[in-house]
C-alpha cells in the first residue's frame, strides 16, 4: 500500500475551500523543540507536519522513552494514532526545524450536513493513514520480539533492504542514524554497534554508518 498524505487526491483549490471548516493553525518550532505530548485520551487535534523532520518517542511510568516513529513532511501525528495504553505518554520532537498545522479533529470526522466528496476524501485518506501506522506499530513489534542484538539488527536491516533502493553493488541507505535505530530497537547503542562490527566479521553484512549491504540474507 503507497503511503497516503492526509490531502491526497484533493486539489489546492478544493483545499483552499474546505481547510477553514478544519479550525486550522500554523506554528513553527525549532529543531530539539518539544511540538505536543500527549496520552490516549479523548483527540482533539490532527496535526500534520508541512515542513521538517520529526520524531515520535513514548515514555513509560519509569522513565523510559523509546522511539515509535520517525515524521517526515506529510505525515500525521497527535492523539487520533496514540495506543490505548494506561501510564504511557506520547512525545513528539522536532529533529530539524518543523512547521506544524494543527486540525480541529472533531470538524474531520464529524462534518456539517453539506459533507463534500473532498472532505469524505480526507476521512478516507485519515483511515487509511490510520491503517499504515498500525502495520508500522506491528513491524516494529515483531523487530523488538527477536531474542538478540543481532537478530533485532538482522531483522530490520532485511526489512530496510527490500523497501529501500540500492546501488549496482547492493549498498542501500536506512531511513534513520544508528543512534535513533538503537534506540528503535530497545538496545544498548555501544552493544549494538560492537554487534554490527561482529557481524561484519562474521561476513553477514558490510557497509559504514547509515549504508548496508546484506551479504548473507536471513
Amino acid at each position: 500500500m503507497d503511503k497516503r498524505n492526509i490531502f491526497d487526491r484533493i486539489s489546492k483549490e478544493s483545499m483552499d475551500m474546505i481547510l477553514p471548516c478544519f479550525k486550522p493553525y500554523w506554528k513553527n518550532y525549532s529543531a530539539g523543540e518539544t511540538i505536543l505530548t500527549y496520552d490516549s485520551s479523548a483527540p482533539k487535534r490532527v496535526e500534520v507536519l508541512e515542513s521538517g523532520s520529526a520524531k515520535l518517542q513514548i515514555l513509560n511510568e519509569d522513565g523510559d522513552i523509546f522511539l515509535i516513529e520517525r515524521i517526515n513532511e506529510g505525515d500525521v501525528f497527535g492523539e487520533p494514532f496514540a495506543l490505548p495504553l494506561n501510564s504511557f505518554a506520547y512525545m513528539v520532537t522536532a529533529d530539524t526545524d518543523c512547521r506544524v498545522l494543527f486540525l480541529d479533529y472533531e470538524h474531520i470526522v464529524k462534518p456539517c450536513m453539506n459533507l463534500c466528496e473532498h472532505h469524505s476524501q480526507i476521512i478516507s485518506n485519515l483511515f487509511i493513514m490510520a491503517a499504515q501506522k498500525s502495520q508500522g506499530l506491528s513491524l516494529h513489534i515483531s523487530f523488538l520480539h527477536q531474542n538478540s542484538i543481532r537478530q533485532k539488527v538482522l531483522a530490520y536491516l532485511n526489512y530496510a533492504s527490500s523497501i529501500s533502493p540500492k546501488t549496482s553493488d547492493g549498498y542501500f541507505t536506512i531511513p534513520m542514524s544508528l543512534v535513533d535505530l538503537s534506540e528503535y530497537l530497545n538496545v544498548d547503542r555501544s552493544a549494538m554497534m560492537r554487534e554490527i562490527k561482529a557481524m561484519k566479521s562474521d561476513g553477514l553484512i558490510d557497509g559504514n554508518r547509515r549504508e548496508f549491504r546484506l551479504i548473507e540474507s536471513v
